[in-house]
């Protein structure tokens, strides 16, 4: 029964530990990191009460009900949602949208760029052929650079007219027309905020491309937790206290960070999305500033199951996000698979609700641009 009870309290805690700001209290955001593991034993737990334990069954079924929001946000259960194919079928006015944190066009999966076969970054985007790619990361994209061939630079630029890659390798590939904002901001270097007013057919949506605070580890903070992670370490308390001051320090940034963010938000009208690398996880502090009381997670009301769109270094967290606000809403959102950059990619499929009655007619248009 006292297991069962710590686990639950560990279970609410850890769930809406991303509500406290990390300026006041960072061991809850760094405790919100173990939500899913103290999931997973939760629900091994709820097992082993059913079969021995029924009293104490009992209480792990309440910790699970007062920590569902957490849990779905976590892990949303979508059965209904429809398939890919039933989308590209449908009438509605819809788009693509992927944002992608592109490793700088590096092949992580090699552990080096090739220098033969063609980008396997940049295939991955041509043969998903999203209407809207979101790119952190993405320098540079021109033929002869990173292994990107002529021919796949001459497919880029015919599926994507509106491109813009900035010197920091924030940018946007669109088949629709692009205004692009860069957002000035005190701390240039430390993260980054681009703004993008893209004119779909009978919708015009502001686009904010983050990419927030990294955890900045050397390659000695990553050998530490791979020791750590394994069992192996020598002197646990010293990677502990490495770790976690440097975790600590990059959330009460990204607080600030999202601040930022979420005033250019509220100073912008109509439909906005706001995607890209929010180094951090669902129902996260930063996440929670930045949603407010508008903005809807994709995943979250599209998705299935746990997602992981970060894959290195052990750190296996959906740290990609689309939110979104306005005339859309996400019919389906998933992860992608391509393993060329040390983030997968996230996808959606939007349906455009402002226009209703004319979804087929401005279908066709969003078509020609296929």
């Amino acid at each position: 029964m006292l297991t069962s009870i710590v686990t639950g309290v560990l279970l609410f805690v850890t769930g809406y530990g991303g509500m406290v700001n990390p300026q006041d209290g960072a061991v809850w955001a760094v405790g919100a990191m173990l939500f899913p593991l103290v999931l997973g034993w939760s629900l091994f737990l709820l097992v082993v009460n059913v079969v021995w334990f029924r009293r104490a069954a009992i209480v792990t079924v309440i910790s699970l009900a007062f920590s569902m929001s957490a849990i779905l946000t976590f892990c949303p259960m979508h059965f209904f949602r429809p398939t890919v194919a039933e989308i590209e079928r449908s009438d509605v006015a819809k788009f693509k949208l992927m944002t992608y944190n592109m490793l700088n066009l590096d092949d992580f999966s090699k552990g080096y760029c090739d220098l033969e076969g063609g980008n396997p970054t940049i295939e991955y985007i041509l043969r998903e052929s999203p209407d809207i790619v979101v790119c952190q990361e993405g320098m540079p994209v021109r033929a002869g650079k990173k292994n990107v061939t002529e021919d796949q630079c001459a497919r880029l630029e015919a599926a994507y007219p509106y491109m813009h890659v900035n010197s920091r390798g924030m940018g946007i590939f669109s088949r629709f027309p692009v205004e692009v904002d860069l957002i000035r901001h005190e701390d240039q270097w430390l993260y980054d905020v681009n703004r993008y007013v893209v004119d779909l057919p009978g919708e015009k949506i502001t686009i904010f491309n983050l990419h927030l605070q990294s955890l900045g580890l050397t390659a000695g903070d990553k050998e530490l937790y791979h020791q750590l992670t394994s069992g192996n370490a020598e002197d646990v308390g010293v990677i502990r206290t490495s770790l976690i001051s440097k975790l600590t320090s990059a959330l009460r940034k990204r607080a600030i960070q999202a601040q930022v963010v979420r005033s250019a938000v509220d100073s912008t009208a109509g439909s906005v999305m706001v995607c890209g690398d929010f180094n951090d996880i669902p129902g996260c502090y930063a996440q929670r500033l930045i949603l407010g009381d508008d903005l809807h997670d994709a995943y979250c009301e599209a998705g299935f199951g746990p997602a992981i769109t970060y894959h290195a270094d052990r750190f296996f967290f959906r740290i990609d996000h689309i939110l979104y606000r306005g005339n859309m809403k996400p019919l389906r959102s998933w992860v992608g698979s391509n393993p060329s950059s040390d983030h997968f990619p996230l996808i959606a499929w939007f349906e455009l609700t402002g226009n209703a009655g004319q979804g087929k007619e401005d279908n066709d248009k969003l078509a020609t641009h296929k």
